[in-house]
């Protein structure tokens, strides 16, 4: 696939010198005296008048550049971008609204059932509203019952805490958010957008090309996160992904858009998987200069992607990079002992154990 960040960078988009342009105003308004022998002091107005334009002219230079760029591919943000790829027939993703548990309760028990309906609005303290998903019955004789609610944003995941029941309902007394709320995706980000415009253009192969299945399974669903496709034997294809929920629900989604008879070729069956997920615990003790230097060694450990890319190897010497960070005098590592191999079927999910001793030096 075409890398952006690989093109040359575009002559259009011109280098700016203010001293440059301040000489050539300078010598413009020199021939306009028939003088070319005047010296223009610093002090002198006519040079604050002059370094003025030189300055607006600048601005409307960087303007000019900011704006041919915002109309190139690799350098195209936000609405600007959305444009851009739209030539290709595409558009960005939407993303997904993350869902929570619910439990609603009754003030008493009834003789009969009580009907929840789907779209219930529910209510957060700061006024963020989600849905209830599927209808909800309570049956006779009990006092609660259990539902799915959906958050009104499209993220990954939420803390927030919708409780406050805006749909009256009679005799309901109170919902229970059980669970916060997951398995959403935010907006397709530029660089996604980017890269499926470039994919996109696969999408036209008469012959199911491994891109344009790519392109294909990144474009049926936000929460896709990679793809890689096998050939499994005559006729059939093979198809994991890596997601940001790895459900069967994502999953099944990908599934049903690939083989929509305007994407898949007649000639193939496809096969959609979940990418095999490989569990490993980095164990480790770590030796630091400064004990005080503790937390932050540790926050910043943590925050290394918890995942590698599919069919990527998980090497030790990753792993090593990944620990030795500064302030660390020595990595003990204790497991994993040797590189782990990935297939192209599956991904290493990192966990990290870490302890720590000051070094003896």
């Amino acid at each position: 696939m075409l890398d952006l960040k690989t093109l040359p960078y575009p002559q259009v988009i011109e280098s700016l010198d203010y001293e440059k342009i301040l000489s050539d105003i300078k010598n413009v308004f020199k021939e306009q005296l028939n003088d070319s022998e005047i010296s223009l002091l610093q002090s002198d107005s006519y040079s604050a008048l002059l370094e003025t334009l030189a300055y607006r002219e600048l601005i409307l230079r960087a303007k000019i550049n900011s704006s041919v760029k915002n109309m190139l591919l690799p350098y195209a943000s936000g609405s600007d971008l959305d444009n851009i790829v739209a030539i290709y027939g595409i558009e960005r993703l939407k993303g997904e609204k993350p869902t929570a548990n619910v439990k609603f309760s009754l003030s008493t028990a009834l003789d009969y059932d009580v009907y929840i309906p789907p779209n219930t609005i529910l209510l957060s303290q700061n006024s963020k509203k989600a849905t209830l998903k599927e209808p909800v019955i309570i049956t006779a004789g009990q006092k609660q019952a259990f539902g799915v609610i959906v958050l009104d944003e499209f993220v990954l995941k939420s803390s927030k805490k919708c409780e406050f029941i805006q749909t009256p309902l009679p005799f309901l007394l109170k919902a229970e958010q059980t669970s916060e709320f997951m398995g959403g995706a935010e907006r397709e980000s530029d660089d996604r957008l980017r890269q499926r415009a470039v994919l996109s253009l696969h999408r036209f192969s008469t012959a199911g090309s491994t891109k344009s299945y790519i392109y294909q399974a990144l474009s049926a669903n936000a929460k896709v996160l990679e793809v890689s496709v096998l050939n499994g034997g005559a006729g059939v294809v093979k198809i994991f992904l890596k997601t940001t929920d790895m459900s069967e629900e994502t999953r099944q989604s990908v599934a049903d858009h690939l083989n929509g008879e305007k994407v898949r070729p007649l000639t193939d069956s496809v096969i959609v998987a979940n990418a095999n997920i490989i569990d490993v615990d980095i164990k480790a003790n770590l030796e630091l200069t400064d004990m005080f230097m503790q937390d932050e060694i540790d926050k910043a450990i943590k925050t290394t992607p918890n995942s590698l890319k599919i069919g990527e190897d998980l090497n030790l010497s990753y792993i090593y990079s990944v620990l030795h960070r500064n302030g660390v005098y020595r990595v003990n590592l204790q497991t994993p002992t040797a590189d782990i191999k990935v297939g192209e079927d599956s991904f290493a999910r990192i966990s990290f154990n870490i302890s720590y001793k000051k070094a003896s030096l």
